[in-house]
């Protein structure tokens, strides 16, 4: 009896089915059903997800100064919509081809976001909200697929992107990114306090705290960074929290960055302890994302 070739999405196995199946297809290894008509290997053509992406995949911008959480989630589902026959397409094509699928989507999407890049890299404000845009919408868009496929395919663009950018990038779900903005600034400085068995109405977060909606948010620089706050604090808590190291971490935090930092603050001046904490926040994203 002939038969054709099928990757599984959800565990990356391949295996091979009757030409007569019918419609519901089982994975013989994890048990998941798979896309009724999904083609045969040699019948999906490899590279044509990548074509399907819209141009608003990579132009898409959530403006850091409405960084909420009601406008994230309308910007995120008005995302997820436009490039979702495109991710559906490249899981077709995954099934089909595994890692040169794969391969080839993710090397779309970094050049992509390389074009969108190239030609704002002389404003700065744009290079951060592509940064936003890579954060909160693509990777979630992509893990939205809750496949061990998708799974695959952010790790391997995130591996592209950071591999050429000081600044890395981590991956987060919607619903972790949704999470975040609760603690805002104060989401690296409420995990260290609670490792020095601090409260939360402790002296060093109220005083970061008024740090935060004094001082910083005065100006479009400093919103721009208590946006960034929002985003990528949450992923370095979680890096930490689950690495098995988070004593020694968060104890070298406040030693390195929060004890100075409040000491600037009483010696009135915020801008040293803006800059120690900008210092912080990018040291821990390249040590942890």
């Amino acid at each position: 009896m002939s038969g054709r070739a099928l990757r599984c999405p959800h565990c990356g196995k391949e295996f091979q089915i009757s030409e007569d199946a019918g419609e519901k297809v089982f994975c013989p290894y994890c048990a998941q059903p798979q896309e009724p008509g999904v083609p045969a290997v040699s019948s999906v053509p490899l590279g044509g997800a990548a074509h399907l992406l819209p141009p608003e995949a990579f132009s898409a911008v959530i403006q850091f100064d409405r960084l909420n959480a009601s406008h994230y989630a309308e910007s995120f589902e008005s995302y997820r919509r436009a490039v979702l026959p495109a991710l559906q397409a490249y899981l077709r094509e995954e099934a089909a081809y595994g890692d040169k699928a794969a391969e080839l989507f993710s090397g779309a999407l970094f050049d992509g976001f390389a074009g969108e890049e190239k030609s704002a890299r002389k404003k700065s404000v744009r290079e951060f909200d592509l940064r936003i845009s890579i954060t909160t919408l693509a990777i979630p868009a992509i893990l939205d697929l809750n496949t061990a496929a998708a799974d695959r395919l952010a790790d391997l663009f995130l591996q592209k992107w950071n591999a050429v950018h000081k600044e890395p990038l981590g991956r987060a779900t919607y619903s972790e990114i949704q999470k975040g903005f609760r603690k805002k600034l104060c989401f690296i400085t409420t995990a260290v306090c609670a490792e020095l068995g601090k409260g939360d109405d402790c002296g060093e977060l109220q005083a970061l705290r008024a740090f935060r909606d004094g001082y910083l948010s005065r100006t479009p620089l400093g919103r721009k960074k208590i946006g960034e706050y929002y985003l990528f604090a949450p992923l370095i808590v979680s890096s930490v929290e689950s690495s098995g190291k988070a004593e020694a971490e968060w104890n070298r935090v406040y030693r390195d960055y929060l004890s100075p930092c409040l000491a600037a603050l009483k010696c009135r001046r915020p801008e040293k302890c803006e800059w120690i904490y900008e210092t912080m926040m990018s040291e821990l994203e390249q040590k942890w994302l």
